[in-house]
């Protein structure tokens, strides 16, 4: 999976569906959605077993990426997935066969991968499986309610992105600065969002919203991730 495609599925699970109300999350805290707080310690762990299980992929497509790239995109995978299932938990509702599908083809997807980063990546790479299916679990139950009969697919998809939309605003969602992430019109979206100005040629280039390769190889080892 490229780095285009790492973001992508953080943050592309359904047109319309977004993440607002992000702030600074606390200390030691990467994210808080809602009442659950992931740790600095959990993504940068997350972040490396994402850049083990992806390695022999970029290896042979050439691709080296800074690992603040491969963190901000853990970071986004890891938002979604975690609003996903309080949502689900706020319904009472349980991943259902979209999102057992999702995951059984990126444990294809993972058979050649090492082992210990296995689970890691299936758990991110089917974030978008799991929202998709609550997203669609939760529509026709807000449908329901409303007494809408025989609704279209995209009647019961725009209910259940319109319920996503609404729960940020009243849960929170929170990210600390340095993984770059912001909402932009109403979208989870990676922005410089530094606080100091970067003069040098390299001080930009590790900046940048999109993956610089030379950049990246100059890193040392434990930056970079390829």
């Amino acid at each position: 999976m490229s780095k285009t495609r790492l973001m992508t599925a953080a943050t592309t699970v359904l047109a319309g569906l977004l993440l607002t109300g992000c702030g600074s999350a606390s200390p030691g805290v990467a994210v808080k959605v809602g009442d659950e707080e992931l740790s600095v310690r959990e993504v940068d762990a997350a972040a490396e077993r994402m850049c083990m299980a992806l390695g022999e992929q970029f290896e042979t497509q050439n691709t080296v990426l800074p690992m603040s790239f491969v963190r901000q995109g853990t970071v986004q995978l890891m938002t979604l997935r975690a609003q996903a299932m309080a949502i689900a938990d706020d319904y009472g509702l349980k991943p259902g066969s979209g999102y057992q599908d999702g995951v059984a083809e990126q444990r294809r997807l993972a058979a050649s991968m090492p082992e210990e980063s296995r689970d890691t990546y299936v758990e991110l790479t089917s974030a978008n499986a799991l929202a998709t299916d609550i997203v669609n679990q939760v529509g026709e139950i807000v449908l329901a309610e409303q007494g809408v009969e025989d609704p279209t697919t995209e009647e019961v998809t725009q209910a259940g992105v319109d319920v996503f939309n609404r729960w940020p605003d009243a849960n929170g969602i929170e990210i600390d600065p340095r993984y770059g992430l912001e909402s932009v019109d109403g979208v989870l979206t990676p922005v410089d969002t530094n606080t100091s100005v970067a003069v040098g040629e390299t001080a930009k280039a590790g900046l940048a919203t999109e993956p610089d390769t030379a950049f990246a190889e100059s890193l040392p080892l434990t930056h970079r991730c390829g």
